[in-house]
């Protein structure tokens, strides 16, 4: 005994003398842009007489522990640094984290812009440009797609049959080609480093990207533009994980803003004249139509915030603020590639223990929050959601479980079209299309053309992939309108495309996607083009836009499209012929709008062990009578939910509140389930504040306690 005693002491002294050399090595290190000459502080005063550049050479000896403190280089200056620096090493795992630190606005790190980055204008005519040097361009050995190289997408030779263009994976990797360079700040192979109060400018195609580095937090900063914020990889033996992302604001599309008075804290003025506290709507938003942002000439606005490849957990992703932007935080994993059976915590341990709260999304083109390929035990609670499309997107998405709680949805915009009364510093949606006899279809030659990185060229017009025998993928002309994608949607849960082979297409088998307890104002369905998929849906509170509720007007509110079209909703889809429109019991808006009840799988054959429950819900248009009579909403209540003013996104109950009650509250059962059970205290209720004016915190568990 006395023996292990004294080996233990001595493990634990060695480990206390080791913890004492790494704090005695940590160091100070003050830096300008080109170094030598004095730095300032916040406040004007000299904080240090000579610094070092910030540069990849200055940078290579940094050890755990180190705080780089970046200072201005004069005592009114705001600083930029325009040099793009690589940080990599040391490999000390689980050390003290290096602190890159700057001035919040008197520090910007300033990258390319985008036509830079591409090195090629787009081409006046119709047809295909060459340009910029191809043997550097394709240089990278294992990587010969260069938009792979950067982005991790699947090139066109790399395709398997059967795998729909969509699940092609969009954040900004890799070390080599093209694009390699594409990033004010990168991260390479770092454990534990920590990134704060900067100001990221123009960062295309990213701001920070992170390769197989763990650890990694970016906070209290402000990124202006950049297709990503964090873009971080992992590899097999270098997995990616513990990534944290807190406190930063995100103002993808600066257009709408005035941006030089552009703060983190804001409010926000926009062009216009206006301030805003929600940020404003520009090109982005106002002027581009859905699908060229997804794959046209605007596809570099194809991020988000965070967007993460092979991470493994904990990922936290807190207070942030993103603004007028594509995506909010978007997470995938390549073992996309393994057939949905075969997936599993074992085979695929990405996307794990993810929180997602109290964030603010506001004029977000597509979706806020947007998880592919597997995720499980994510958390997304507390957060608000302003003027976005599809706010929860799960389409093609295996694992779970997911849960979704206390958080806040409204609107008092809609994209791509003209506002009576709305001023706006940038025009609506227009169109020029050109007929194109081999597609049969009609295209825009400014918006309808797709830059393909890796071969450093434009595609000619409606083009959106050339494979390796020279086939031609065009464009849905569909898709690129100004009138697609106007409805948006709550839940994003879709259908196997056509094509997919058995066995591919991913649902959330292993847990549920649990909706509970929030509160929303809608002028878009609760889900649609799809099914339901595993959904526990449970005391949520919604009120739909129709006459005389506060905030309606006709243009924003009515059902879009006004004339429902299976055919054209559902099209490309496994059982997309059968998809309707389903009404509530009052009222214009759909519940469910291009939906059936059951998902499907590739063959078309219904997945009943995945049936949903809606239930307990209050809804101000009722809920679809047909599907009543299948059991949903056996407890759901049909009337206003009493919220104060929705349309300003205050859902506090007024007394009386027909939400302020329920006859069930969601707890968890031994098995970690959870279930819609009478409430112990009799205090259950609907929505995302209780009648005392609280925001709904989660079921009483550990599991659901925010982490420190």
């Amino acid at each position: 005994m006395r023996t292990l005693l004294g080996g233990g002491w001595r493990i634990l002294a060695a480990g206390l003398l080791l913890l004492t050399a790494q704090a005695a090595a940590a160091r100070m290190i003050y830096v300008t842009p080109a170094g030598s000459g004095p730095g300032y502080g916040a406040d004007g005063r000299m904080v240090a007489p000579h610094t070092q550049a910030f540069s990849t050479e200055a940078m290579r000896g940094l050890k755990p522990g180190d705080v780089v403190q970046l200072l201005a280089d004069g005592p009114d200056a705001v600083t930029l640094y325009r040099h793009r620096v690589v940080l990599s090493g040391p490999d000390a795992r689980d050390g003290p984290a290096i602190l890159i630190r700057g001035l919040g606005p008197r520090t910007r790190l300033v990258g390319r812009s985008i036509d830079e980055i591409r090195g090629c204008p787009m081409p006046e005519e119709d047809v295909e440009q060459p340009c910029g040097d191809l043997a550097t361009a394709l240089a990278a050995p294992q990587a010969p797609d260069l938009l792979g190289a950067l982005t991790n997408w699947v090139a066109a030779s790399e395709e398997k049959p059967g795998r729909s263009r969509r699940s092609r994976l969009a954040v900004p990797i890799g070390r080599a080609g093209r694009l390699a360079e594409a990033a004010c700040l990168d991260l390479d192979r770092l454990d534990g480093v920590t990134i704060e109060d900067l100001t990221f400018q123009g960062c295309w195609l990213a701001a920070v990207r992170a390769i197989d580095s763990r650890r990694v937090t970016l906070r209290r900063s402000l990124v202006i533009g950049s297709s990503y914020g964090l873009a971080a990889r992992g590899s097999p033996g270098r997995p990616a994980e513990a990534l944290t992302v807190e406190d930063v604001t995100w103002v993808q599309d600066a257009s709408g803003f005035d941006a030089a008075a552009l703060t983190r804290e804001g409010p926000f003025p926009c062009g216009d004249g206006r301030v805003s506290a929600h940020g404003c709507a520009g090109l982005l938003w106002r002027s581009v139509p859905w699908g060229v942002t997804h794959h046209g000439a605007y596809d570099h606005f194809n991020g988000a915030l965070l967007g993460g490849t092979d991470v493994q957990g904990p990922i936290v992703f807190r207070r942030n603020t993103i603004l007028s932007a594509y995506n909010g935080i978007r997470l995938k994993a390549t073992c996309e590639d393994l057939k949905a059976s075969d997936l599993s915590p074992a085979t695929c341990p990405f996307n794990r223990d993810v929180w997602i709260y109290d964030n603010l999304f506001a004029y977000v083109r597509d979706n806020p929050v947007e998880l592919e390929t597997w995720a499980s035990d994510v958390r997304i609670f507390r957060n608000r959601i302003v003027n976005s499309h599809a706010w929860f997107s799960f389409d093609d998405m295996g694992g779970g479980p997911v849960y979704i709680y206390g958080n806040r949805g409204w609107f008092d915009d809609m994209p791509a079209i003209e506002r009576a009364g709305r001023p706006s510093s940038v025009p609506p949606c227009t169109r020029h299309p050109v007929e194109k006899p081999a597609a049969a279809a009609a295209f825009d030659p400014k918006l309808d053309r797709r830059y393909d990185f890796a071969r450093a060229r434009w595609l000619a017009v409606g083009v959106e992939s050339v494979g390796p025998s020279g086939d031609i993928a065009w464009m849905d002309p569909l898709d690129l309108t100004c009138e697609a994608s106007l409805q948006g949607r709550v839940i994003k849960l879709a259908l196997p495309p056509r094509d997919a082979e058995p066995g591919t297409y991913r649902y959330a088998e292993r847990g549920p996607i649990y909706v509970f307890n929030n509160s929303w104002y809608l002028r878009s369905p609760v889900t649609g083009i799809g099914a339901a998929a595993n959904l526990r849906h449970w005391n949520n509170a919604l009120m739909f836009c129709e006459p005389g509720t506060p905030g309606y007007e006709a243009e924003l509110c009515r059902a879009r499209p006004e004339t429902f079209n299976a055919g054209t909703c559902g099209r490309g889809l496994v059982r997309g012929d059968d998809l309707a429109r389903y009404l509530g019991e009052t009222g214009t808006l759909p519940f469910f709008d291009c939906f059936r009840w059951l998902p499907a799988d590739e063959r078309g054959h219904d997945l009943p062990a995945l049936a949903s429950a809606f239930d307990h819900d209050v809804s101000s248009n009722g809920f679809p009578l047909t599907l009543k009579r299948r059991g949903i909403e056996i407890h759901g209540r049909t009337g206003s939910p009493g919220f104060a003013a929705p349309e300003r996104g205050d859902f506090r109950l007024v007394p009386g509140a027909l939400a302020a009650t329920a006859a069930c509250a969601v707890t968890e059962t031994a098995g970690g389930a959870l279930v819609c059970a009478e409430a112990a205290d009799g205090r259950a209720f609907a929505g995302a504040i209780d009648p005392d004016g609280r925001l709904y915190d989660g079921p009483a568990s550990a599991r659901f306690r925010p982490p420190e």
